[in-house]
């Protein structure tokens, strides 16, 4: 596995931007090629096949961009495969057990740092044209684990949680957290905002990087100042339904301009 850009960027204590990714290989091509640090292909609230998850991080690495995969959930397999396919992480969401931050970092590590599933003849590999044994050394060092903490169980457990080696980040839902307190869509409650910031603070003691969801890029400041670096801003169905009603209003409004001149 060749260098992990996105990871060494975050050791060098460096923010990364990045976008989930809802569509296809077309829109991880083009956030490639205007400027992100990643993109977050969504297994979990996409509808994508582990073709469709194939064909994205094959467009990443064809325009230089990161890739990792949140995956539908912690079992092992959903973790192999991304993996398999060639993508620099995985980022596991709903996390409600210790047992599950274990199986995700398992999952994720070859031996002797975990139980990943050996094949010397899949994408990551090259199909086998990098030896195998350059294959398990440089993954070990260089596949990124990002950790869901989106609920009160997670962040009250975040001690815990931190406590079991292997993870790179450690990404705050404000969505789930919100909802996990009864109070969905209030992502700025005190209640949430609070239990954001004991992990943030858990994650600091620990040198774990922390990331972070931002529906607009004004809203990360607030996060930066508070060492958030993985900052995932927005989603490519959400921009572009931004721009398109953008434009179709600005269309609008030049057609009823012209017909008031005519």
């Amino acid at each position: 596995m060749d260098e992990n850009k996105l990871k060494a960027k975050l050791r060098n204590g460096e923010p990364a931007i990045g976008v989930f990714v809802r569509m296809n290989a077309i829109s991880v091509e083009i956030l490639g090629h205007t400027g992100w640090d990643f993109v977050i292909i969504d297994a979990e609230h996409g509808v994508h096949t582990m073709e469709d998850v194939s064909n994205m991080v094959r467009a990443a690495r064809s325009v230089g961009v990161s890739s990792i995969v949140r995956v539908p959930g912690a079992a092992p397999i959903n973790i192999m495969r991304s993996l398999d396919a060639g993508a620099d992480g995985v980022q596991v969401p709903q996390i409600t057990s210790l047992a599950q931050v274990t199986a995700a970092v398992e999952a994720s590590r070859y031996y002797p740092r975990g139980q990943r599933g050996a094949c010397a003849y899949s994408a990551a590999t090259g199909y086998s044209t990098t030896p195998f044994p350059e294959h398990l050394e440089t993954s070990n060092k260089e596949v990124m684990l990002v950790i869901h903490v989106e609920n009160a169980w997670a962040a009250e457990a975040i001690d815990e949680i931190l406590a079991i080696k292997g993870i790179d980040v450690v990404f705050c839902g404000p969505w789930d957290m919100s909802q996990s307190l009864g109070i969905p869509g209030n992502t700025t409650d005190p209640a949430v905002t609070a239990l954001i910031d004991r992990t943030l603070a858990a994650c600091d003691r620990e040198k774990i990087s922390t990331g972070i969801f931002v529906q607009k890029p004004e809203d990360a400041e607030a996060w930066l100042k508070k060492g958030v670096k993985y900052i995932a801003c927005s989603v490519d169905v959400g921009m572009y339904a931004d721009t398109a009603a953008k434009n179709a209003k600005e269309m609008r409004e030049c057609i009823g301009k012209f017909r008031h001149e005519a």
